[in-house]
């Protein structure tokens, strides 16, 4: 029920994001009918600087109140407007980002909020006396600044968004420190060794959709309820893939473990599937493959005979290749993201093959013999190939002959050509020297 709930919350994120403020608004009102209505005779207390006068109040409170109705509109149009420029111009998985910062749907939700306060504010001062000095204006007047100063912040948020090279550098400056993390888990993570399994099972999927989230510490007890066995569960399915019904999440793995029978299998399976969260919609939430992919497809939507910006391109692979040869820096290619005692939760991430796959290969067929993007691509995977530790060397070698190979059909012209095969030079250069200093060692 609880994670109904929550995946509930989290597929209507926006409106729940622009509804919190009615809260808001409702204590406002609480407020003022507190102070107003039911205990009139406590004003007495507020200093009669935070009182407002009953005509000057409802003068304020309907004029304000058109005011919040025309910006609330303003707000959502300029939304829709740059929006529109995020699938256009930039990549569609973008749109969400924009709408997640917390000045975007936050402000659309602050005007939304005052429009109901200054209209339900009027209704409730129509029975309060001529004579009598109403803190509803006050609060009013205060919920207005606030108001502008937000203004202000969607404002620059705004012009700050539809600059192309901020956009960039806010996509690749949160990927970094995501890639930070990962990487400080990847050192830290110690898995049991694989050559003693006794017995391992297969964890499938209940039903067909996006594997939108995990619980991991749901998983971890489950696992550690099986008694006298010492287990390790490897998630081999990524989240945001696409999960058809029945297809391997994760295998359990047991060491020096007596013989799971029929029924505790099929209880396991049913127990451990169910922590696995399958939903219509991708998971959005900030990972750093995720980041990384926004650069691709912002480096394919410059390439896009539409927009025809091959500089952009060339930054979003600039900033690929520095991020990717960080990564694979650290020798491993998963997390323990759980452990308790003889139990671990290990998640296994892309490899070196897939991730360069899953981000160059698009860009490469979309470069259409452009010299100085297919330069970049390469200059890119032979940094990569500097950065990288020594067990990604050799996948991430492999890739940089099979993208030459494929680049190099694009041109026949020895202009072109001679650039890219100096970068090879250069390449088999740097293989060379890593040969001879294996041999040495």
């Amino acid at each position: 029920m609880i994670s109904k709930l929550r995946l509930w919350l989290i597929n209507h994120k926006n409106v729940v994001k622009m509804s919190r403020f009615s809260l808001l608004t409702l204590l406002l009102l609480l407020i003022s009918w507190f102070f107003d209505h039911q205990f009139v005779e406590l004003k007495s207390f507020i200093p009669d600087s935070f009182l407002l006068p009953l005509d000057v109040s409802l003068t304020f409170l309907s004029n304000i109140s058109g005011v919040f109705l025309t910006i609330s509109i303003f707000a959502l149009t300029t939304i829709i407007t740059v929006l529109n420029k995020y699938s256009s111009s930039v990549t569609p998985r973008m749109a969400q980002d924009f709408i997640d910062r917390a000045d975007v749907l936050t402000l659309h939700g602050i005007f939304v909020g005052g429009f109901f306060y200054c209209v339900i504010s009027l209704f409730m001062l129509q029975n309060v006396e001529g004579s009598q000095r109403v803190i509803s204006g006050t609060l009013g007047i205060i919920y207005s600044i606030i108001s502008m100063i937000g203004f202000v912040v969607f404002s620059q948020r705004i012009l700050h968004n539809l600059k192309m090279s901020n956009i960039i550098e806010n996509v690749s400056g949160d990927c970094d420190k995501l890639v930070d993390e990962e990487l400080e888990l990847r050192n830290q993570a110690r898995r049991f060794d694989i050559n003693c399994v006794s017995s391992s099972q297969d964890i499938l999927a209940e039903k067909t959709g996006y594997l939108f989230d995990i619980a991991f510490d749901d998983l971890l007890k489950i696992i550690q309820q099986i008694e006298g066995c010492k287990a390790e569960l490897l998630i081999s399915r990524h989240i945001g893939e696409y999960t058809p019904e029945g297809c391997v999440l994760a295998s359990l793995n047991f060491f020096e473990c007596p013989a799971i029978n029929e029924e505790l299998s099929s209880e396991l399976q049913k127990k451990l599937s169910a922590c696995f969260v399958i939903n219509i919609f991708k998971n959005e939430k900030e990972d750093y493959h995720h980041e990384m992919v926004k650069l691709s497809e912002i480096a394919l939507m410059a390439l896009s005979p539409g927009i025809n910006d091959p500089n952009t391109a060339i930054i979003c692979i600039n900033k690929l290749s520095t991020l990717l040869g960080k990564l694979f820096s650290s020798g491993t290619q998963y997390i323990v993201v759980r452990e308790k005692e003889e139990s671990k939760i290990v998640y296994q991430n892309y490899s070196v093959d897939e991730e360069l796959y899953l981000l160059f290969s698009q860009i490469m067929a979309c470069a259409n013999g452009d010299p100085l993007v297919s330069e970049a691509v390469l200059e890119g995977l032979y940094l990569i190939y500097m950065l990288s530790g020594t067990e990604a060397r050799q996948p991430a070698g492999q890739f940089f002959e099979e993208a030459f190979s494929i680049l190099m059909e694009d041109f026949k012209n020895d202009f072109h050509r001679k650039r890219l095969k100096s970068i090879r030079e250069n390449m088999e250069l740097q293989l060379g020297k890593v040969k001879e200093q294996s041999s040495e060692g």
